[in-house]
């Protein structure tokens, strides 16, 4: 009897400085909002649990949720108890408080599902680029802070002054991409600079007040390594992004990464020599593209592009079509050759997220023996 007693003051001691040492912590550090939403998102079914954990791994290993060192138990499982989605919801709705919820956590570390072990090389970011991201609450951070490596495949200019660079990735970084990226972006992530330059929305404006980010971005094929946040872009079908970036070093053969500050920006969209006297031995293409009206989100859009020489239909003509959204952001691209009919019909679900308003369609058609062609087309999503 006696010895069960001293057991048990011992668990009760034991358990008051363990609330004592959480609770300090918690009044100390506040967790980030970021990780509340992605309690939300998760209890919501919007993320994955692999996606929420990730964002909780971080918690504990920057030491602002405070976990006591804990041995995880031999039976590990891999699947998070419906409980603990309850717990992230009504912590994500102010009914439960940060201690409730980091003993659940406590679970999740004893369980095994969370991992507390910090990476030595863990990528250095600035925290303070979230203050200038246009429209972050689309944005589900899985880590606020990563590095990835690859070869650039186009950088591209946005409307709200950010530069959007599609980065192929190395093989031991595949597995940050998803179906999103496989449909939109040939497989490659998402960087994304931002406020480069001054912004064409008016709504963007106001994110970029009185700041402009300068990162050196290395042409197209160059082989680097970039710093930034890795997230989801809810309102373009959980896109994978590095959004926003802090660092852009090149990779050189030696393996060393150099951080080069007189690096031009080097844009892929094709720019005209103005010296350069028209082809007046070839016949010009005609671009026109059919079924492109009004459609609403969660539907699909089907477009005929139509290339032609004024009379006649042109096949075998490359097409290319780009598709940017109405927030300005790359939504859809398409490459492909007209068919014996001089059509080419790209098709695609526009995702339920994505925000209201005029869609605009970019064409290129070329063909060997006659002038290429470019149109830009606009549709509206409701």
């Amino acid at each position: 009897m006696t010895k069960n007693l001293v057991l048990s003051l011992i668990l009760g001691i034991s358990l008051v400085i363990l609330l004592g040492i959480s609770s300090t912590t918690a009044q100390e550090q506040s967790i980030p909002n970021w990780i509340k939403n992605n309690a939300k998102y998760w209890s919501q079914g919007q993320i994955q649990d692999s996606e929420f954990t990730k964002g909780i791994e971080y918690l504990v290993n920057q030491g602002i949720m405070k976990i006591p060192q804990t041995k995880p138990s031999q039976s590990q499982t891999n699947s998070i108890p419906s409980w603990i989605k309850n717990n992230a919801k009504y912590w994500s709705e102010g009914k439960i408080t940060d201690l409730e919820f980091v003993k659940g956590i406590e679970y999740l570390v004893e369980s095994g599902i969370i991992v507390t072990n910090m990476q030595a090389d863990q990528a250095q970011c600035d925290p303070a680029l979230w203050d200038h991201v246009y429209h972050p609450q689309r944005l589900n951070i899985l880590e606020l802070c990563t590095q990835v490596s690859g070869t650039i495949k186009e950088i591209t200019p946005q409307p709200n002054g950010d530069y959007q660079i599609r980065l192929a990735l190395d093989p031991n970084y595949k597995f940050m991409v998803n179906q999103a990226n496989v449909d939109q972006q040939h497989g490659n992530i998402v960087l994304e600079t931002i406020c480069q330059n001054p912004s064409q929305l008016q709504d963007a404006v106001q994110s970029c007040q009185g700041f402009t980010d300068i990162i050196n971005i290395p042409p197209v094929g160059t082989h680097i390594v970039a710093t930034g946040s890795y997230v989801l872009d809810l309102e373009h079908d959980r896109l994978a992004e590095i959004h926003p970036v802090s660092t852009i070093g090149i990779i050189l053969p030696n393996g060393t990464i150099w951080y080069n500050k007189t690096i031009p920006i080097q844009n892929t969209v094709p720019v005209q020599n103005p010296g350069a006297k028209p082809d007046t031995t070839s016949v010009p293409l005609r671009i026109d593209l059919a079924e492109h009206d009004y459609i609403k989100r969660g539907t699909i859009q089907s477009m005929i592009v139509e290339v032609s020489d004024g009379e006649n239909p042109v096949s075998g003509a490359s097409v290319t079509v780009h598709v940017v959204d109405s927030t300005g952001y790359t939504a859809k691209d398409f490459t492909g050759v007209t068919d014996s009919k001089g059509e080419f019909s790209p098709s695609w679900t526009i995702s339920s997220n994505s925000k209201p308003g005029s869609f605009q369609v970019d064409i290129d058609a070329s063909k060997d023996g006659y002038t290429p062609a470019h149109r830009t087309f606009s549709f509206d999503v409701v």
